[in-house]
């Protein structure tokens, strides 16, 4: 996984299944060698409507407490002090995307935390992107050994 430059990165695993918190945790690893200083992480359980609050009334096998625990641990890998970036419970959710329980919750919160972040970027200098339609190509030059 890739996420150079990306302002936030959701992390999302089933609410139903223990193993996809464990592999999340994982594949967090591989991105952090990729995403900026500033990058925000938000953990989201998905399939809420899977779980006993939901319909099917199965029950929910990873409890938010484990979001929350994941999350700090992201924060101790990056080094990053818990006074220093959004709340651990302002950074996990839990939805549904059948049913689109707290998916606009989701964004909103995200949105809202992103946009500073983005144009604090902005006033601070040049992207960090290359813009290829200003590119011009080298003038040709005579090939060959004489002139």
């Amino acid at each position: 996984m890739y996420c150079r430059g990306a302002a936030a990165v959701i992390l999302v695993y089933d609410v139903n299944h223990p193993q996809s918190l464990l592999e999340l945790e994982d594949r967090f690893l591989g991105l952090t060698d990729t995403a900026s200083a500033d990058c925000l992480f938000v953990v989201v359980g998905n399939k809420v409507d899977l779980s006993v609050q939901g319909t099917a009334g199965v029950p929910q096998q990873v409890q938010p407490e484990d979001a929350v625990a994941l999350y700090k641990k992201i924060l101790k890998y990056k080094m990053l002090d818990e006074k220093d970036v959004p709340a651990a419970e302002q950074m996990c959710f839990e939805t549904s995307a059948k049913t689109g329980h707290n998916v606009d919750l989701l964004f909103e919160t995200l949105f809202d935390m992103v946009v500073p972040v983005i144009l604090q970027q902005r006033a601070q200098g040049p992207p960090q992107t290359v813009d290829i339609a200003s590119y011009k190509p080298p003038r040709q030059t005579k090939a060959g050994c004489c002139t």
